[in-house]
């Protein structure tokens, strides 16, 4: 398909930053870079890649144009009593601390994939279980909630990532385990979450695997199985019902057990699961129904392709001349 790498002429990167300056798709130019640069002390695990990779590809292809597609603008929409934290009122629009909300691209491509198919209905949860875990309400096609905030590891337990942590608590682990704050940081993000508390690993299938012989494995799925049915709880509240829920991400499109669990104490939401449907559903191939054809709450298995909106919005931008 591509003989020459000179053929490439822009290259597209997502990019995961907290700052309204990334609220929206760039062109990664110097400007761009900078300020990217200048965040990195915010979020210094996903901006430090996120560098490292743009270094990278700008060696690779130095004739290509750079774009840093966002991966929190899906949620610029969200209503000020979702976006913001109950801090006095001057600090988010002084030092931009508020939720931005992330895997946008993944809910957008959902979205595009159900509207395609005349599928998309008005009250819409999609839950995006992967490394990283994210519930968001959609009402009409719009992100009204979602349970990222300010940095991705806010809001659920994830693979390595703790989620949500009472900040007195996250002041006690520092000061007695002495750790800086990017000691801190390397701790919630990458030793915490499934692999933290099942001493294991942060694979799900390794996981079920050993469920039986280590009560630190049972522990860890059961932690993260029910923060998901609570956001899912939380969402539905948000939305006033539930129309169709979504799964998508590696373990949500392909662990029918981990989404039998969690819908076994949804059924007052009106979810319900095609048991067989479920269990034959390892990938996903374009909108794959996992609920009872006539029940009036849909569940869906979708594979989110986030490379195609990407290269799509990148398209876009370059196309309007940025």
């Amino acid at each position: 398909v591509i003989a020459d790498k000179d053929q490439i002429k822009a290259v597209a990167v997502r990019v995961v930053a907290p700052s309204d300056y990334f609220q929206k798709d760039r062109i990664l130019d110097t400007p761009a870079q900078q300020h990217l640069k200048a965040l990195e002390v915010r979020a210094p695990i996903h901006i430090n890649a996120t560098l490292q990779e743009i270094h990278a590809l700008a060696a690779a292809f130095p004739e290509a144009k750079l774009v840093g597609i966002s991966d929190s603008a899906f949620h610029e929409l969200m209503p000020d009593h979702a976006k913001l934290y109950a801090l006095p009122s001057d600090i988010p629009a002084t030092l931009e601390v508020r939720r931005f909300g992330y895997h946008g691209l993944s809910a957008e491509a959902v979205i595009g994939a159900l509207r395609a198919k005349d599928k998309l209905p008005k009250r819409l949860v999609i839950c995006h279980l992967g490394s990283g875990v994210s519930i968001t309400a959609v009402l009409g096609g719009k992100s009204v909630d979602t349970t990222m905030g300010y940095s991705p590891l806010e809001g659920l337990m994830m693979g390595t990532r703790s989620g949500n942590v009472d900040i007195t608590a996250m002041q006690v682990l520092q000061d007695e385990l002495n750790l800086s704050n990017a000691q801190l940081q390397d701790l919630l993000n990458l030793r915490s979450g499934l692999l933290g508390v099942s001493r294991l690993s942060s694979d799900v299938r390794e996981l079920l695997h050993h469920e039986a012989r280590s009560k630190h494995v049972k522990l860890a799925l059961q932690m993260f199985v029910g923060r998901i049915q609570q956001a899912i709880g939380q969402m539905a509240a948000t939305l006033g019902g539930i129309d169709a829920l979504v799964f998508t991400g590696t373990i949500g499109e392909r662990s029918d057990e981990i989404r039998k669990r969690i819908l076994g104490k949804l059924m007052f939401l009106g979810l319900t699961l095609d048991p067989k449907a479920n269990h034959e559903t390892k990938e996903a191939s374009g909108i794959t129904r996992i609920s009872p054809p006539h029940h009036p709450a849909a569940i869906y298995v979708i594979s989110s392709d986030e490379d195609l909106l990407i290269s799509k919005k990148a398209a876009e931008l370059l196309s309007g001349g940025g």
